[in-house]
């Protein structure tokens, strides 16, 4: 097996077998044991007040998320199932993507506060973020009064991409949960899991923005800037990467409304960039270049008029409805195809089940119910406002993640309670 790098959890000198087996016997505990309750509650703080938090706003908001008062909230909103307890559903092996470090974090402390013990397992591209992360865990672990009953319930590793220390975890674990691209998703899944165990994966998603244009032509100045700040924070955090993160931008209106809304619009965006001057290396140059000449080769996209080559961000008009190649090709990076539609109704035709989040800017209730009347099968998992398409909830990807960390134990009714099937002559035959 290759060389395996424990970073938490597991002492360095310790086996793979070794380690694992003492994880997996480890109990499950009850949702929201008041041990994670205090662990997470504490790590969310230390993230919160430390002096570099401002160098990485994706963590300042993933504690924000975290943070005590509102999992006391998140934990009595919980509905107790009756006649049966909850409990984690063991060992969880988490698979972090390399593009976007901290998405498997609300994956692990979600199972973690749902009663499970997680194995992580890390990129091994270097990151300041995962070392900032690392550094404010082991500080949170060291606190004796919130880390020794967490600290063997949570196992952060690395190791080259080896199917064989794979499958020895994933045969180990209850549950498995892939973050990536398609084909690590399609190579994850063909190494099995134990006949009981459970797995979620997370796959490539595009994701798209729909703005109305006589109601952005309606904004009065400082709430365009306002909008044009979060659509920024939307589009520019991880450069596109997310699986969030918008790429197409459809106008709604005339051409006329949405010609002169764009203008608007695009003047307020270009002005936050300016501003803060997102990452736009040499190589996300080089590759939005690329997508845009394949593209217009193709005959699926051109530049709108009037851009400069280098221009950040790029603007392409669609020329064609959205075809599996513009997705294929994408590459981030500030790169937005653009299309215009008489109604919103008009756009969900054109998507499947690759398209996760669209982000929306003024549209009533009744025009996003007809949409999603719409939709083709497991279309769009998310409609939210502008400056929320990177927001994490727990339910991802239409899935609730605290409901997939979890099982229930059937329990008989309390005494008193009992009911028709407790006479003998109206129970199941033995078996069923």
């Amino acid at each position: 097996m290759s060389q395996i790098l424990f970073f938490l959890g597991v002492a360095p000198t310790t086996s793979l077998a070794e380690a694992l087996a003492r994880s997996a016997a480890l109990p499950a505990w009850a949702p929201f044991d008041p041990r994670a309750l205090a662990f997470v509650g504490k790590f969310s703080q230390k993230l919160l007040t430390h002096p570099r938090i401002r160098d990485f706003p994706e963590l300042a908001a993933l504690a924000h998320w975290f943070r005590a008062a509102r999992l006391r909230d998140w934990a009595q909103g919980r509905q107790q199932p009756a006649h049966a307890v909850l409990r984690g559903r063991g060992l969880v092996f988490h698979l972090a993507p390399a593009n976007v470090d901290s998405v498997a974090m609300y994956s692990w402390l979600i199972a973690l506060l749902a009663g499970n013990v997680n194995w992580v397992r890390v990129s091994q591209k270097p990151s300041a973020q995962f070392d900032f992360i690392l550094t404010v865990l082991q500080q949170t672990l060291a606190d004796e009064a919130v880390g020794r009953a967490v600290a063997s319930r949570v196992v952060l590793f690395t190791y080259p991409h080896d199917e064989a220390v794979t499958r020895t975890v994933s045969a180990a674990a209850m549950c498995r949960v892939v973050w990536g691209g398609d084909a690590t998703v399609a190579a994850i899944r063909a190494i099995p899991l134990r006949p009981s165990a459970t797995e979620l994966c997370f796959p490539d998603r595009f994701s798209a923005a729909a703005i109305h244009a006589r109601a952005l032509l309606d904004l009065d100045e400082a709430t365009l800037r306002t909008q044009a700040a979060a659509f920024y924070n939307d589009a520019f955090w991880f450069a596109q990467q997310a699986c969030s993160s918008p790429r197409l931008l459809a106008w709604v209106g005339d051409d006329a409304d949405c010609a002169q809304a764009q203008q608007r619009f695009w003047a307020a965006v270009q002005a936050q960039v300016a501003a803060l001057q997102p990452e736009n290396t040499a190589a996300m140059h080089m590759g939005r270049l690329g997508a845009v000449f394949d593209m217009a080769a193709q005959a699926l996209a051109h530049p709108v008029a009037g851009q400069l080559a280098g221009a950040h961000p790029m603007r392409l008009a669609m020329e064609q409805t959205l075809q599996p190649a513009l997705k294929t090709l994408h590459c981030g990076n500030g790169l937005f195809l653009e299309q215009r539609l008489d109604q919103l109704r008009d756009l969900a035709p054109q998507l499947s089940d690759k398209e996760q989040t669209l982000a929306v800017l003024g549209f009533d209730r009744t025009e996003l119910l007809d949409f999603v009347d719409r939709l083709p099968p497991r279309a769009i998992d998310r409609i939210v406002p502008f400056g929320e398409a990177l927001s994490f909830a727990p339910v991802w990807d239409g899935m609730d993640l605290f409901a997939a960390f979890t099982r229930q134990i059937s329990l008989p009714p309390e005494s008193g309670h009992r009911d028709d099937r407790n006479d003998r002559n109206d129970r199941p035959p033995r078996g069923i």
